[in-house]
C-alpha cells in the first residue's frame, strides 16, 4: 500500500527548473446511487413508464490537478472540487401501433448538484482566464422523441431531444446565474435510412446539432451544423465482408470550441474509411 499524498511538479521545458510543487491532502466519502422504475401495459401497443434515479461523478484528475492553455485562454485546475450529483424523474410513453412501428416519447426532470464547470475570471476580446469550479446546480428539463418504422428490407429511424438547461449559481459565479451551461444545444435531430439484406448492408444518416454557447457567460456562440453519414457493407464471401464508412460526407464546418475570440476548433471533418470483416464459421 502507497500511503504517500498526491503530488503535482511542474518544471520548465527548456532546463527542467521547478515551477511548481504541490501536495494534496488525502479526501475520501461514500455516494449512493440507484435506479427505480415501473412499466405498465393497458393494451398490447401502449406502455406507460415512469422512473426515478441517482447517479453521480468524480471529478476527473485533469479537473482536479491539470490546468491547460488553448492560444491565450487558460483554465486552472482546482483539487478542491466535489463529486457531481445527479437527481432526476422521468416517465413516457411507448406505441406500438402496427407491425414495425414504434413510436416513444419520453419527458424528463434532472437536477445536477455541484456541476463542474470552466469559470471566467476574467477576459478579453483575445483572451480568456478561467478555473474549474463547482456551480450550485444545473437544471434540466425537456423531452426525448424517436420513432421507428420497418416494413421490410428497408428502416426509417428518426429521433428529436429538446432541453431546456439553466444554471443555478451564487457566490463567486453569481454572474452565471440564469444562464445556460456551455456546450448544450437546445435541439438535436437525427433520421437514418438503411437498408438490411443478410450480410449486406446500406445506411444514410442525417444529424442536426442547433446553436449552443461556447462558454459559460454566454458571450461566445457555435454555429448549428447539419452532417451526413454513410456506410456499406458488402459480402465478398460467406467470411468475408467488405465496408465503408464515411463521416461528415460534405464536409461540413463543425465548430467544437473558440479560444482567444477568433480561434474556431473544428470538429471532425469529411472523414473516409474501408476495410474488412472476417468472421470465423
Amino acid at each position: 500500500m502507497d500511503d504517500r499524498p498526491g503530488i503535482s511538479v511542474g518544471t520548465t521545458a527548456c532546463r527542467g527548473l521547478p515551477v511548481t510543487d504541490l501536495r494534496y491532502a488525502d479526501r475520501e466519502g461514500t455516494e449512493t446511487t440507484g435506479r427505480a422504475g415501473i412499466a405498465y401495459r393497458p393494451v398490447d401497443a401502449v406502455t406507460l413508464r415512469v422512473a426515478g434515479y441517482r447517479g453521480w461523478r468524480l471529478p476527473t484528475l485533469n479537473e482536479l490537478y491539470r490546468p491547460f492553455r488553448v492560444g491565450n485562454d487558460t483554465t486552472a485546475a482546482n483539487a478542491l472540487l466535489s463529486p457531481e450529483r445527479l437527481t432526476g424523474v422521468e416517465g413516457g410513453v411507448t406505441l406500438a401501433p402496427a407491425p414495425g412501428v414504434s413510436i416513444a416519447a419520453t419527458y424528463f426532470y434532472n437536477r445536477l448538484k455541484d456541476a463542474i464547470a470552466n469559470v471566467t475570471l476574467s477576459s478579453t476580446a483575445t483572451s480568456a482566464s478561467r478555473v474549474r469550479r463547482n456551480l450550485d446546480a444545473i437544471r434540466a428539463h425537456g423531452f426525448e422523441i424517436d420513432a421507428a418504422y420497418r416494413p421490410g428490407p428497408i428502416g426509417v429511424q428518426a429521433s428529436w431531444s429538446h432541453v431546456n438547461s439553466t444554471v443555478d449559481a451564487s457566490a463567486a459565479a453569481i454572474a452565471l446565474d440564469g444562464l445556460r451551461p456551455a456546450q448544450t444545444p437546445r435541439d438535436q435531430v437525427s433520421a437514418t435510412v438503411d437498408w438490411r439484406r443478410d450480410a449486406a448492408a446500406a445506411s444514410l444518416t442525417v444529424r442536426h446539432v442547433a446553436r449552443q454557447f461556447d462558454d459559460d457567460q454566454n458571450s461566445r456562440s457555435l454555429d448549428p451544423a447539419t452532417t451526413l453519414d454513410a456506410y456499406a457493407a458488402y459480402p465478398i464471401t460467406r467470411a468475408l465482408v467488405v465496408e465503408a464508412r464515411a463521416e461528415n460526407l460534405f464536409d461540413e464546418t463543425v465548430e467544437a470550441g473558440i479560444s482567444s475570440g477568433t480561434i474556431v476548433e473544428r470538429a471532425t471533418p469529411r472523414t473516409l474509411w474501408i476495410g474488412l470483416r472476417y468472421a470465423m464459421r
